[in-house]
């Protein structure tokens, strides 16, 4: 409908115009170098539409070499969009060999040719091909020019994946350095420390995983327990009390109270020969917050006064009479205390109610020393059973072996 509303006031203006001119075609005079050029305005404009689309063949024949290169540019771009998009979802299909194969295939010919060999990269990995994944790695690191904070920490991603703990933090340090590392690398790098034990490396990097945006709050909270725990766990191997005291001294208070924290505490304070402090520290977690880790270790306490450990720890079985994870604390600290028969009741208590290969080890252990050879091997082989998941089924018939030896005998 539009289109025909426009072809009849093209043609009404157009007869409206011929009119015109018919009627006067008008004059135009041109003076050029000396020369007096005279035509009509028809014959003058028909002169200039002429001249533009003679200067406009003109610069397209001038161009031609250049609009072409930029037409081949755009579909070879093209090209290598498609081929992006096909391999993502090849590789998210599983199919991780042709993915690899149409990412690479028109990777230079992209506009970001990083992205292609970075997916490349992660295709080599998934099939297990470490040579491959480096050598994509490499291509990505020479296309990405300045920008290498993606291929980087890809790399160090892969390191970790494969244990090449010193290997990533090389990479992200040298990224750090740069000053690219982002709130991904900087969470990569406080995972490298915490593999390496370098707590003190990990203390630097806190503040910036506090104050980096994009770092969750879970990480930085969960890496400053650490820092402290490595802390408490160096000091307990180097057998230093007083290092051990200053760490604990300069924990947060709520970290202080988190069950974790308080059993490295213990297990350092018991390296250190401070079994009081570490009974009072682990009293104080299990009377807040009762935890399975702090009641083993409450175990392995070698008090002085043996019997008010003993005494203390069955205070908590008055509300826990079936906790087996209690009896063999209890039976633990009994035997220190020397009362072997508590200590044996306790055990088997423990066992009645969940057998665990601990409490079968310390039972066994106990009735050897007491001089029930027998009761001490039946428990080592309830354990073996309970390891194994399952009983041996053999049956020696006693008879027949005893008839078969005497035969044997009276040939020979």
């Amino acid at each position: 409908m539009k289109t025909g509303l426009y072809f009849a006031a093209a043609l009404l203006g157009g007869a409206m115009l011929a009119n015109l001119l018919l009627a006067d075609p008008g004059y135009v005079a041109l003076r050029f170098a000396g020369r007096l050029v005279e035509m009509s305005a028809v014959t003058f404009a028909i002169a200039l539409f002429a001249a533009y689309f003679v200067v406009r063949a003109l610069l397209r024949v001038i161009n031609a070499r250049r609009s072409w290169k930029n037409m081949q540019r755009t579909r070879r771009e093209e090209r290598a969009r498609r081929s992006l998009a096909r391999g993502l979802i090849e590789l998210s299909e599983g199919d991780w060999e042709t993915a690899e194969v149409t990412l690479t295939r028109h990777a230079r010919e992209s506009e970001h040719p990083t992205a292609h060999y970075l997916v490349a990269a992660r295709a080599a990995e998934l099939q297990g091909a470490a040579q491959r994944r480096e050598e994509w790695l490499a291509r990505a690191l020479e296309c990405a020019g300045e920008n290498r904070t993606a291929p980087l920490i890809l790399q160090a991603e892969m390191h970790l994946k494969h244990k090449q703990t010193q290997a990533a933090v090389t990479v992200l340090e040298q990224l750090d350095a740069s000053g690219g590392l982002n709130a991904r690398g900087l969470a990569l790098l406080a995972r490298a420390y915490r593999q390496l034990a370098e707590w003190r490396r990990l203390q630097e990097l806190e503040p910036r995983l506090r104050s980096t945006r994009g770092v969750p709050v879970s990480l930085a909270a969960e890496t400053v327990a650490q820092i402290h725990i490595d802390r408490i766990k160096a000091a307990g191997a180097a057998r230093d009390a007083s290092e051990l005291r200053a760490a604990w001294k300069d924990a947060p208070k709520s970290l202080a109270q988190r069950a974790p924290f308080a059993v490295a505490y213990a297990r350092a304070a018991m390296a250190c020969g401070k079994h009081g402090e570490a009974a009072d520290v682990l009293g104080e977690c299990i009377d807040r917050e009762w935890d399975e880790a702090a009641v083993l270790a409450f175990g392995e306490l070698e008090s002085d006064e043996p019997f008010r450990t003993l005494e203390r720890a069955e205070g908590w079985l008055a509300s826990r009479p079936e906790d087996p994870t209690l009896l063999l604390t209890c039976a633990q600290l009994a035997a220190r205390a020397e009362l072997y028969g508590k200590a044996r009741s306790y055990l088997e208590t423990s066992i009645a109610v969940r057998p665990r290969l601990e409490a079968y080890q310390l039972l066994a252990t106990l009735l050897d020393q007491l001089g029930e050879r027998d009761r001490a091997m039946q428990a080592l082989n309830d354990a073996l059973t309970l390891a194994l998941g399952r009983k041996a089924k053999l049956q020696v018939r006693t008879r027949r072996w005893l008839e078969r030896r005497v035969g044997d005998r009276r040939r020979n």
